[in-house]
């Protein structure tokens, strides 16, 4: 069993459009992109996404069962893929905060996706794995995971600009194996609607993880770090990487 990352990047992905940092350059010399975070586990030829931003994503899985979509909110970066996604001809599940808005016409057209609102701290069992609501904070009503397979417990924790303490309390009272968190931001933004990866290692020490990653990086901060060769006490994840979860 896998949990793999489809993007790791920020709304914009990289390279953005006609950027010239060293970044996107690299990236479009390179042939290689990094789109909007998003991931999923892996289960024999099923899969459970964790958001669905990647507007090829229905694509990308075509001829897998999906079992289930756990959006931890409705910005495009993480739903996009849904607006084709829906057109299934298979019956897809898709887990969500409360957001009377969702994003564009996806609740008053579902086709084939069954919207399941659910609340702060209720968990969901999808083929022996559960998944826990975290409630972070964001600019709309967002949600961590808190998921559990037989030997791994793990932390998703994108998007967010902070952690509520009930939300906190929770994470340290279980011991976590491997955590994902926010850190769009590099050390010269300080308050925004998400974290810096100061603000964000902070966190994953207070939790006392494991294996801490961070991830929804711009390339602004990728560039950052690069120029001023800065070495991070937890690396972020790329596009593409994976993990056991067994």
């Amino acid at each position: 069993m896998k949990l793999k990352f489809l993007g790791t990047a920020d709304s914009a992905g990289f390279p953005v459009h006609n950027c010239q940092c060293m970044v996107c350059t690299y990236h479009r010399e390179k042939g290689l992109k990094n789109l909007s975070t998003s991931a999923y586990i892996k289960v024999d030829n099923s899969v459970i996404l964790l958001d669905a931003g990647i507007e090829d994503i229905s694509n990308i899985f075509d001829g897998n069962d999906i079992k289930a979509v756990f959006l931890t909110h409705f910005h495009a970066d993480h739903c996009l893929g849904l607006l084709r996604l829906r057109h299934s001809a298979q019956e897809i599940n898709c887990f969500h905060p409360n957001d009377k808005d969702g994003f564009s016409d996806l609740f008053k057209h579902k086709h084939s996706v069954c919207y399941n609102e659910i609340e702060g701290f209720s968990t969901q069992t999808i083929e022996n794995i559960s998944f826990t609501t975290i409630p972070l904070k964001h600019s709309k009503n967002t949600f961590g995971y808190l998921i559990k397979t037989k030997n791994k417990t793990i932390a998703y924790l994108t998007d967010c600009a902070g952690i509520p303490k009930k939300s906190l309390e929770f994470l340290k009272s279980h011991k976590i194996d491997l955590a994902y968190i926010d850190a769009c931001y590099d050390e010269r933004k300080e308050v925004g609607n998400h974290l810096n990866y100061k603000q964000a290692s902070d966190i994953l020490d207070e939790l006392k993880v494991k294996e801490g990653y961070l991830m929804h990086i711009s390339h602004t901060t990728l560039e950052y770090i690069l120029k001023n060769k800065i070495e991070l006490k937890y690396k972020y994840v790329k596009a593409g990487d994976e993990f056991l979860v067994d």
